[in-house]
C-alpha cells in the first residue's frame, strides 16, 4: 500500500512538470513574434491563443489533481480523509490557490486582447499587460514548483 500511496502523491508533481513546460513554450511567443510575417503572424496567434485556453484547462485538472490525489494518499495511508487533510497548510499550497487566480486573470487579459484585436480595437496595452503578467507566473511558478519539492519530503 505504501508504494501505491507513493505513486498517486506523485501525480501531482508529474503532471505539473508537463504543464509547466508547455507555460514555458508558450511563453516564448513573445519574442517569435517579432521575427515573424503578418500571414505568419496571424496564424501564430490563432495557435497561441488555442494553447493558452488548453493550458489554462490544464491547471485546472493539475489543481484539482492536487486534491484528489492528497485525498487518496490519506484515505490509503489513513482509513479516513478529513477537511483539514485537504486543506492547503502551507505555502506551496496556498501558492497554487493563488496561481489560479492570477491565471484567471492572465486569461482574462488574453481573451480581451484578441477581441479587441479581431474587432480592430487598441489592444496593445492590454497584450503587454498579459505578457508582464505571464512574465511574473513564471518566476512564482519556479518558486511555486521548487517550494512543492520540498513540500513532497514530506510524503515520502
Amino acid at each position: 500500500m505504501e508504494a501505491l500511496a507513493t505513486i498517486v502523491i506523485l501525480l501531482h508533481p508529474l503532471a505539473a512538470l508537463a504543464i509547466i513546460r508547455e507555460f514555458f513554450r508558450q511563453r516564448k511567443w513573445r519574442q517569435d513574434r517579432l521575427n515573424l510575417s503578418n500571414d505568419a503572424r496571424n496564424e501564430a496567434v490563432s495557435k497561441h491563443e488555442k494553447v493558452g485556453n488548453k493550458i489554462f484547462i490544464y491547471v485546472i485538472l493539475v489543481i484539482c489533481l492536487a486534491f484528489v490525489s492528497k485525498a487518496i494518499y490519506f484515505q490509503i495511508n489513513n482509513g479516513v480523509v478529513t477537511f483539514s487533510d485537504l486543506v492547503p497548510n502551507h505555502f506551496h499550497g496556498w501558492a497554487g490557490i493563488i496561481g489560479l487566480f492570477l491565471m484567471i486573470y492572465l486569461r482574462k487579459l488574453g481573451m480581451e486582447a484578441g477581441k479587441n484585436r479581431q474587432n480592430k480595437k487598441p489592444y496593445g496595452k492590454i497584450s503587454n499587460l498579459h505578457g508582464r503578467i505571464s512574465d511574473v507566473m513564471m518566476y512564482l511558478v519556479v518558486i511555486h514548483a521548487f517550494l512543492g519539492f520540498l513540500y513532497l519530503f514530506t510524503y515520502l
